[in-house]
């Protein structure tokens, strides 16, 4: 196990703990929440690495910056619009099914976000990065990733998925 690894396992568990405590809308929100950030990330990224280019000369780091500022943005605005249905449709009277159906959200919702990260690691990095070549927990990750990475733009989706050639190797 690498720090990958370790990563991977603590955001499925904090996802599914926090999915417990905060029930079906609030993970149902969160999800579109990672859906929506991921398609904004990969269709914006550019124009807002543009602005960095000032700041981060490097083009994998800044590339990788402006991926993650528009993801987290949008997941952030989209988890309070839940917060707001929630507590307008107040459907805390479901109890026991709500906390277990957003347990299950919210392991759904940390396979997305380690896809996310395993495409924009594997997308923008300049060589095939050791601590996703040794993971043994990417591996089964990377199926869910190689159906995200359909959506992205041409550019992305070829390093990726060159990329990914030579991880399925290193992997075997």
């Amino acid at each position: 196990m690498n720090t990958f690894d370790i990563a991977i396992i603590i955001i499925f568990g904090f996802c599914m703990i926090r999915g417990f405590f905060r029930g079906l809308i609030k993970e149902l929100s969160s999800i579109i929440g990672v859906l929506g950030g991921f398609y904004a990330a990969y269709t914006y990224y550019m124009q807002v690495a543009i602005p960095l280019s000032g700041w981060i000369q490097n083009d994998s780091y800044r590339n990788i910056l402006s991926f993650l500022i528009i993801f987290c943005a949008v997941f952030i605005i989209i988890g309070i619009l839940g917060i707001i249905i929630k507590y307008i449709l107040n459907i805390s009277f479901l109890g026991w099914a709500d906390r277990i159906c957003g347990t299950g959200f919210g392991l759904i919702k940390g396979v997305l976000i380690v896809s996310v990260l395993l495409i924009a690691f594997t997308a923008f990095l300049p060589k095939v990065a050791p601590v996703i070549k040794n993971s043994l927990l990417a591996p089964h990750v990377r199926m869910v990733s190689e159906k995200m990475v359909k959506v992205v733009p041409a550019e992305m989706k070829r390093n990726f998925l060159s990329k990914m050639e030579e991880l399925k190797k290193a992997w075997k």
